[in-house]
């Protein structure tokens, strides 16, 4: 695992008017309630959840193990397309006790043919459901709220666990691929029979 490298100065939080500046952009980012968990904003703080995550062998199928600073990238990007597309990442964060859990995604990378909803979890939050959770309030999100007309999910042929995920969801399955990826398309939630995921939205 590659987390041991040394934080650089830019891992730190700002402090003073640039502090004040990232809160308000934080605060202008939806944050959606399931029964378990709370999708927020993330926070300069969180990155060292998600290096976790990407610097490990859990990374196999996000492009890792990463760098340090691969990581740093990654999660920057990730970050960054709140501002130009309007979604991007949330902290998956426990409710009884506010502990990060993982990040999920609505995304749009290079090569992505339509916006991407992914998920990453450490490994003490598999086998909990939680991943669906988050998932489907995201994907109900993407639907209800920003009105996207098509959400994909890129999942490699030997990952198990997404590949079970998706079937959970509902994702149709294309019989393409893409960069040897398997295509995961998601259907708009039904108006009848399932609540609102976004319902705690605010």
């Amino acid at each position: 695992m590659n987390t041991s490298e040394k934080p650089g100065p830019h891992e730190c939080p700002p402090v003073g008017p640039a502090a004040a500046l990232a809160q308000r952009i934080i605060a202008r980012i939806p944050v959606l309630e399931t029964a378990r968990l709370r999708l927020r904003a993330p926070r300069i703080t969180d990155f060292q959840i998600y290096a976790r995550i990407a610097c490990s062998p859990r990374a196999r199928f996000l492009g890792g193990p990463m760098t340090r600073e691969e990581a740093w990238d990654d999660f920057a990007r990730t970050c960054s397309t709140w501002l130009w597309r309007g979604h991007g990442a949330w902290i998956m964060a426990g409710k009884a006790d506010g502990a990060p859990l993982g990040v999920v995604v609505l995304g749009f990378e290079p090569g992505d043919q339509d916006p991407e909803l992914g998920i990453a979890l450490i490994q003490a939050a598999e086998g909990r459901g939680l991943a669906l959770e988050a998932a489907r309030a995201a994907r109900d999100y993407a639907f209800r709220s920003l009105e996207l007309p098509r959400l994909v999910s890129y999942v490699s042929p030997d990952n198990t666990r997404s590949i079970a995920l998706m079937e959970r969801l509902g994702a149709q399955r294309e019989p393409a691929l893409l960069k040897g990826n398997l295509v995961y398309r998601h259907m708009p939630p039904s108006a009848k029979g399932r609540p609102h995921s976004d319902k705690g939205q605010r």
